[in-house]
Parts: C-alpha cells; structure tokens; sequence
C-alpha cells in the first residue's frame, strides 16, 4: 500500500507542476488561478485559505503581544489571501484584473 501511495503522489505532483508551468508561461498569474485556486475551492480543499495552515494567525498574536499593537505588518492583515476570498463579491473578475498584463 505504501508504494501505491507514494507511486500516485509522484504522479500526481508531477502532473500537476507540469499542467501548472505550461499554463503560467502562457497566462501567468492567471493559471494560478485557474489551475489551482478555482480547483481548490470547488472541491473544498482547506489549504485555500493557507494562512490557518502556515500559523500566521499565531505569529501575529505573538508580534501584536510583544509590540503592544504597534507592529506595522502582519500575515493576516488586509490583502491578503483568506480576506480577499471573503470579499470576492465585491472584486471584479480575476480576468479582468490580469487581462491588462496579458495584452
């Protein structure tokens, strides 16, 4: 069992860095998006929103702690991933946003 296991996730690793290069040589950011991003979300996968698995929440209750709330960055902050998920109904689409570097 073990070998099937590691056989497949070799396999599957290597077919999605190859389907991932491809398309970002022609698309760039774009087939993050695609490949990836739109993958992970309509399965459900968790790590879509990486910052709960990175313990970027933890890191920046630790600096906010030590700074007294005064750090001028964190991982959680406005922009980043998860809160721009949150506000997706709000942003235009993803094309549209990289179609000017595309053209």
């Amino acid at each position: 069992m073990t070998q099937f296991i590691t056989l497949a996730g070799f396999h599957t690793d290597s077919l999605i860095v190859t389907q991932f290069t491809r398309a970002y040589a022609k698309d760039h950011m774009l087939a993050y998006v695609n490949l990836v991003q739109r993958a992970e979300e309509k399965f459900h996968v968790e790590t879509l929103t990486h910052q709960k698995w990175s313990g970027a929440e933890l890191i920046d209750t630790m600096l906010a702690t030590i700074t007294g709330g005064l750090a001028s960055t964190s991982a959680m902050g406005q922009g980043n991933t998860e809160a721009q998920f949150k506000a997706v109904a709000t942003k235009r689409k993803t094309e549209e946003q990289f179609s000017v570097l595309l053209d």
